[in-house]
């Protein structure tokens, strides 16, 4: 679970800004399983698999994609897109229950360094939420209809040029070692320029200021969260070596 990645997770999708997000194969890391039974016995791996397919069928339960998608496309004829965000809005609740079956499985393997990590995902994740669901949906129904889908599918490669020439990530380095999920003050530097790239072509490459604006809005927000205990670090840090 990479945090840079949050604000970006979703808004290039074919037709709607939002999507059901993938869950990775945890056969791509021999280290999770090696750590699961190391850590809490044997079969503590296969509960993790387990809980995960139980997670992705608990979200298709809750959100038929192609339905939401019929319901946004007419909801554009009425000028009701609100309406449709809101009902899915009001859903994050049963949303949050599918995906704590899978941190439940996951907990016993984690170390306390990482449920940190994890908990402070889940708070950003959270407000993230309540940043597109303000006003059940107002803000993501605005995006919408100033054409802010179409504008992102426009930029989709200027965006992942953004992200790229920042972030140099490759995942085959990571062999089998599991992904740091802690966020420090390279990764907030980093975010930071990812959001002044993107808001900057989007500024320049779509019709309409909204989409660059809302993107912006965005960074903003889950930088404010996520960056917020990393700068009191920072500034203690530089305390402590003078003193």
């Amino acid at each position: 679970m990479q945090l840079l990645g949050i604000p970006l997770k979703g808004l290039c999708v074919a037709d709607l800004p939002l999507e059901i997000p993938q869950i990775p194969k945890l056969g791509d890391f021999e280290a999770v399983k090696e750590r699961c039974e190391k850590k809490a016995g044997a079969g503590t791996y296969e509960k993790l698999e387990k809980a995960i397919e139980e997670t992705k069928t608990c979200i298709k339960e809750l959100v038929n994609v192609e339905k939401v998608k019929e319901e946004v496309e007419e909801a554009k004829k009425t000028g009701s897109m609100d309406e449709v965000f809101g009902r899915y809005c009001k859903k994050r609740p049963e949303l949050r229950e599918c995906f704590m079956k899978t941190y439940n499985a996951a907990e016993p393997c984690l170390e306390e360094i990482e449920r940190q990590a994890v908990n402070t995902t889940e708070h950003i994740l959270n407000q993230i939420g309540d940043f597109v669901c303000f006003k059940d949906g107002d803000r993501i129904a605005m995006f919408v209809a100033e054409g802010g889908v179409e504008c992102l599918k426009s930029r989709t490669d200027a965006i992942k040029n953004c992200v790229n020439d920042t972030v140099k990530f490759n995942p085959s380095s990571l062999g089998n070692s599991i992904p740091n999920l802690s966020m420090d003050q390279k990764k907030c530097d980093d975010m930071k320029k990812i959001q002044e790239c993107i808001v900057k072509d989007l500024e320049t490459g779509c019709d309409d200021s909204t989409p660059a604006n809302v993107v912006d809005a965005l960074f903003r927000f889950v930088k404010k969260i996520a960056c917020k205990d990393i700068k009191k670090r920072s500034v203690r840090s530089v305390i402590d070596y003078f003193l």
